[in-house]
């Protein structure tokens, strides 16, 4: 992680270290007396150019030590670390209990702190933070604001969409990135908040004006190790609003209802089963289209979305509340919400003419695998084809509920990969997932998931479903050497993508299905 003052960003020629380590804490204990002035800085010691204040965070004993001799051999002009290093009193040296917020906290005054100049929303949850950011920010286009996007599919900065690969930025980057959105005009920025940069301090540096939490459930253990630990990191997303944010919160999610009164903001409920401030009424679903009533005090507004389901619905609940909470009239946020027809792999529905319905997810967990098989189900008149990419980012411990639940909702289960290569950890994915299906169910296995998506469409008739579950957007595709490989022409697609695989096969096949 590197950052430095650029003139053409618009951010300030230089800064004073200890006022900026001061502010993120109260007690810094320093070298020397004299301030320092820097005006750039980073985090890896091979990367130091002369003048750059290394944060050396790595706390590991005699680690350090290494890190900051190299640091200081490149030229580095003072050192932040959580202790004092011996031999390093040739640069100005500083010691706070928290490196990574030191370092977050400059690379934002670098740029002037964009995030002050901003309103600034953060979507957390276990599922849904990416429906409900697409949805948040067609609220607030349709009210006449000019937003910025940061999330799992990319990056708008308020003139294009930049493909990153990776939601999770580090402080430099989303420093950098909040600059650019300030430079083109955005007003407001909603950032899908993952529980790792939650853990990890990434967010430091900013404060929320509102906070969506979507759901909390059992998800990403191989990083934080227990259910508990995970439901205190998305708690933790609360130390990074301000006094007077605004909170939304999901009281049908038992996790989320239950820490309600640990949350000190002003708070607007959203639910379907229990009483909230803001309420929804299912009122007709098909495959195309779903109509529901959302209540919010004595006024009730109907919704007409593309997306079906009802974790739609809730997604949709939680972008009304924002909007709400940030005084957009409710019709204007109808006409937001129903402006936003569809969101990569999330109950994406595909569309080309074919007489069966394709639907593409990403479903992780259970509850949401299980939420999306009872929608397709309940607008399913023919039988359910269900294609699920089994993969090492599954929950080890839920993989054989995963099974069970897609083995009591479909007629048809092709189990594939969700890299078109078998590795060790897919085998052992798969494996886990059978585990779940009943000796009856005949599942088929066929680990190169364009083959298995072509496979399924072949096989739909009038009336049946195709459920294709994977990462769904743009995974790479691993190819191995072997000339198979190099004939096949599902191969070609580079990187594969779920969506414009479906589209091209459908298309390609319409005569046959019509025949």
């Amino acid at each position: 992680m590197r950052t430095c003052y650029c003139s053409s960003c618009g951010g300030v020629e230089s800064v004073s270290l200890k006022r900026i380590l001061k502010a993120v804490c109260k007690k810094v204990q320093a070298s020397f007396a004299s301030d320092v002035k820097v005006s750039s800085c980073t985090t890896d010691a091979d990367a130091v150019r002369p003048g750059d204040v290394f944060f050396a965070l790595s706390e590991q004993d005699g680690e350090l030590e290494e890190v900051v001799g190299l640091a200081i051999h490149h030229g580095c002009s003072a050192v932040v670390a959580s202790r004092f290093v011996s031999g390093a009193d040739s640069v100005p040296f500083f010691v706070i209990p928290n490196v990574l917020d030191g370092f977050a906290h400059l690379c934002h005054a670098f740029c002037d702190y964009p995030a002050k100049s901003l309103k600034m929303i953060a979507i957390t949850g276990s599922s849904g933070k990416t429906s409900t950011s697409y949805l948040i920010a067609g609220v607030l286009s349709e009210a006449g604001y000019q937003v910025g996007l940061i999330g799992s599919l990319g990056i708008f900065d308020g003139h294009v969409l930049n493909q990153t690969g990776n939601a999770d930025l580090t402080p430099d980057q989303l420093a950098s990135w909040l600059n650019i959105m300030v430079i083109n005009g955005c007003t407001h920025v909603i950032l899908e908040a993952s529980s790792k940069s939650i853990a990890q301090g990434y967010l430091s540096g900013i404060s929320f004006d509102a906070i969506c939490m979507t759901n909390i459930r059992r998800d990403h253990l191989d990083f934080h190790g227990t259910v508990e630990q995970y439901r205190r990191t998305k708690l933790a997303i609360f130390k990074y609003a301000k006094k007077k944010a605004l909170a939304v919160c999901n009281v049908d999610d038992k996790i989320t209802g239950a820490i309600l009164p640990l949350i000190d903001h002003p708070l607007l409920s959203i639910g379907i089963r229990n009483q909230a401030e803001i309420n929804s009424i299912l009122i007709e679903r098909f495959p195309s289209e779903q109509t529901f009533i959302v209540t919010a005090g004595t006024t009730a507004v109907p919704f007409c979305t593309k997306i079906i389901g009802d974790e739609h619905i809730y997604n949709c609940m939680m972008a009304a509340a924002l909007g709400i909470g940030l005084e957009v009239d409710m019709k204007v946020v109808a006409r937001g919400i129903e402006r936003v027809e569809s969101v990569p792999a999330r109950m994406e529905r595909i569309e080309c003419g074919q007489p069966f319905n394709v639907f593409i997810d990403s479903a992780r967990t259970n509850e949401s695998l299980a939420a999306t098989l009872r929608t397709i189900k309940e607008i399913t008149t023919g039988k359910l084809i269900c294609v699920f990419a089994a993969a090492e980012y599954h929950d080890p411990a839920k993989r054989a509920q995963l099974g069970k639940s897609i083995g009591a909702a479909a007629n048809s289960i092709i189990l594939t990969s969700a890299s078109n290569y078998l590795d060790p950890e897919t085998i052992t994915a798969i494996c886990d997932v059978g585990k779940g299906f009943a000796q009856s169910e005949e599942i088929q296995i066929m680990p190169d998931r364009a083959e298995a998506i072509a496979w399924a469409l072949s096989e739909a008739e009038v009336g049946d479903t195709v459920l294709i579950i994977g990462r769904g957007e743009t995974d790479s595709c691993k190819n191995n050497n072997s000339d198979e490989n190099e004939d096949s022409e599902i191969r070609k697609i580079q990187p594969f993508c779920d969506r414009y695989f479906t589209r091209q096969w459908l298309y390609e096949n319409q005569t046959c299905m019509v025949n």
